[in-house]
């Protein structure tokens, strides 16, 4: 049963790490959007789908080891406070500190989340402004006349990006 205990905290430290990782990554998203970077942000929300896709594996192996460490003694979703109630006194400090560390990193994660929400809002709408502006440049340029009129002349245009 030791072993379950070692195990289950070397998949907390992994989750720690990656949670870790995870916050970062959220913050240097934070600082692309700022500076409006496209392709940085592309490699975040690749970086992004990594991570939290190993974070998946990791909770799998998680519950697939508290369900055995358990053996059916339990009913519903057992916490980890519960679970380190009932560890060998070497594994708790460990366990302890990771359910602290998880914590913490959750509850940054979470703050973070919601001021890159409103960013990306932002971002949104400047993006929205700026195709508008040039939309209405593009198609509805007035011209004064040689008879003082103001005429709306219709002209086709295209934006083109290349990249390079």
């Amino acid at each position: 049963m030791d072993e379950k205990y070692g195990n289950l905290l070397e998949i907390l430290e992994k989750e720690v790490d990656l949670y870790g990782e995870f916050l970062n990554l959220l913050r240097m998203e934070r600082q692309y959007m700022v500076d409006l970077s496209s392709d940085k942000l592309h490699e975040c929300s690749n970086h992004r789908e990594t991570i939290i896709l190993n974070l998946q594996i990791l909770e799998e192996s998680r519950k697939d080891l508290i369900a055995l460490m358990l053996n059916g003694h339990q009913f519903g979703t057992p916490t980890l406070a519960i679970i380190i109630e009932g560890a060998p006194t070497r594994y708790k400090k460990g366990l302890e500190m990771c359910r602290s560390n998880l914590l913490s990193l959750v509850n940054s994660i979470r703050e973070i989340n919601q001021v890159n929400g409103i960013l990306a809002e932002r971002v949104i709408n400047y993006t929205r402004n700026s195709l508008s502006f040039l939309n209405r440049l593009a198609h509805d340029l007035s011209v004064y006349h040689s008879s003082d009129r103001m005429e709306q002349e219709k002209k086709t245009s295209r934006l083109i990006y290349k990249k390079g």
